[in-house]
């Protein structure tokens, strides 16, 4: 009986993940939530109906469900990473960064070029909230980051045209800044 209980939470989840597919992100909500009530301790359900709430712009239910990931499975690098993505869409920076750089901790391999363009975008949007709020503080980590992130594009990427473009795209979207 266990088996088939087991095998009815994985054909929610697996419908939930059809309808998150298909843009359907109210319906997968839906759905894991009907596999979280038969199987509470389910971590991927957590992280996916996170997902599913971000999408739906339902931030603080999102942020619930990244930390309760988080609580169920420590060690797990996609819970922070998605608590990373609903922090930095809460404009959270600061708070964002830290989450991506555990995720990274959990998971280095995965993360190793995800992390530094997730820091350098987050950065980008952290800035341009400050500029929109009328806050014009100088941020020299912002220019200490920005050198090493060139030094580090550099050393990665042997072509000279690509890591231009990445930081040309960072400072155009930057401003005056730098």
């Amino acid at each position: 009986m266990a088996e088939s209980e087991s095998k009815r939470e994985a054909s929610l989840k697996d419908q939930g993940n059809e309808f998150f597919k298909a843009g359907n992100y109210l319906k997968a909500a839906a759905i894991y939530t009907q596999a979280i009530k038969k199987d509470p301790s389910n971590p991927t359900l957590y992280s996916n109906r996170a997902a599913a709430f971000l999408n739906l712009v339902k931030l603080q239910k999102a942020l619930i469900d990244a930390e309760t990931t988080i609580s169920l499975n420590p060690s797990w690098d996609k819970g922070y990473f998605r608590k990373g993505c609903v922090l930095e869409a809460m404009e959270r920076f600061d708070d964002a960064l830290d989450a991506f750089r555990i995720a990274a901790q959990h998971n280095p391999h995965k993360y190793r070029g995800v992390k530094k363009d997730q820091e350098a975008h987050t950065i980008v949007k952290r800035e341009k909230t400050i500029r929109r709020s009328g806050q014009f503080e100088i941020n020299i980590d912002l220019a200490k980051y920005l050198d090493g992130f060139k030094s580090e594009l550099a050393q990665k990427h042997v072509n000279e045209e690509y890591w231009k473009n990445i930081f040309s795209f960072v400072v155009e979207n930057n401003g005056d800044c730098c």
